[in-house]
């Protein structure tokens, strides 16, 4: 028997179609206007006026259960108003859904009781995956992502700075858009990294597959993250990482075993990348250990599932 499921957030779930044929009838709100009608279930995808509150006075209204979800990190870095209202819609929601267990603490710590943790990545193994050994990689960082503060692009560039003192053919290629745009342009000036790094716009799915197999190493460097997905999708193209211990990467990779986990040191980060760039067959071996992370976490059936079972667990305390 289906549910019927309000989702009320900026943009449309990744694995909309899917979560439907889990719960039945699943209507997305765009922020902040949301439907006069009722459901079993009204899920937020964050605690803020714009998608928290409309959310909470809908559920109010019509006495439904209502779960807010927080997919990043970024309670800490909100300026005082922003945080009073999340803590006060997060104690407010029948259930709150952290993506990794950094962000179940926290919740935890806020007061939050009833914090459920399912991780938001979901990763199409069928599309990701190895199509170019590492042996014909050049020696290339990847980047794929938003351009937005938190991504952390003062260490990412300050990092390949140092890596270029040592290994002057590497290269670093990022994918994405942003606000942070000019601010990545400023850095590749200033730090005069000239042609060694590649700027490139959004892209689908389906072409970056290409990149994650190109590239020797992702590399993330953020200051706080919900997953990354991206991170994973390379994972499952067998490309190894170099990152800082965030989201779900802390969660459930080992460091030195599908990549390096290492804290926001320009020189540290810099000496993983080298190493990595250096020795081939350590690359394809994390490589090989890093897609098998994928599949047994994040494959995309296996952890949408996952997702929306919690969901529907989560209704039958009510009956």
């Amino acid at each position: 028997m289906g549910i019927r499921v309000l989702m009320v957030g900026r943009r449309p779930s990744i694995a909309l179609n899917e979560l439907r044929r889990y719960w039945g009838e699943v209507d997305v709100a765009k922020a902040p206007k949301t439907p006069f009608k009722r459901y079993d279930l009204v899920v937020a995808q964050e605690p803020s006026r714009r998608c928290g509150l409309p959310a909470y006075l809908h559920a109010s209204l019509y006495g439904e259960r209502w779960i807010c979800e927080v997919h990043g990190e970024y309670l800490q870095y909100l300026k005082l108003p922003e945080l009073a209202l999340a803590k006060w819609l997060l104690r407010r929601a029948d259930a709150v859904r952290a993506v990794n267990k950094g962000i179940a603490y926290a919740l935890k710590r806020f007061g939050v009781k009833n914090v459920l943790y399912a991780p938001s990545v979901y990763v199409n193994t069928e599309l990701f995956h190895p199509l170019t050994p590492h042996e014909k990689r050049e020696r290339l960082v990847l980047f794929v992502g938003r351009f937005v503060f938190e991504k952390g692009f003062d260490l990412l560039f300050k990092s390949f700075k140092v890596l270029l003192k040592k290994m002057p053919d590497a290269k670093l290629r990022l994918i994405g858009r942003g606000p942070e745009a000019n601010r990545i342009l400023g850095y590749v000036k200033s730090l005069e990294l000239g042609g060694r790094v590649e700027l490139i716009g959004w892209l689908p799915q389906s072409e970056l597959v290409k990149h994650y197999n190109e590239a020797s190493v992702y590399a993330c460097t953020s200051k706080f993250e919900g997953g990354p997905r991206t991170l994973f999708e390379a994972c499952a193209c067998e490309t190894p990482f170099v990152s800082t211990p965030v989201g779900v990467v802390k969660d459930v990779a080992t460091n030195g075993k599908e990549g390096f986990i290492t804290e926001g040191d320009p020189l540290l980060f810099a000496k993983r990348l080298e190493t990595l760039l250096n020795d081939v067959k350590l690359r394809e071996e994390m490589g090989k250990q890093a897609r098998m992370l994928v599949l047994k976490h994040f494959e995309w059936t296996k952890a949408v599932k996952r997702y929306a079972l919690t969901y529907i667990d989560f209704l039958k305390r009510f009956k």
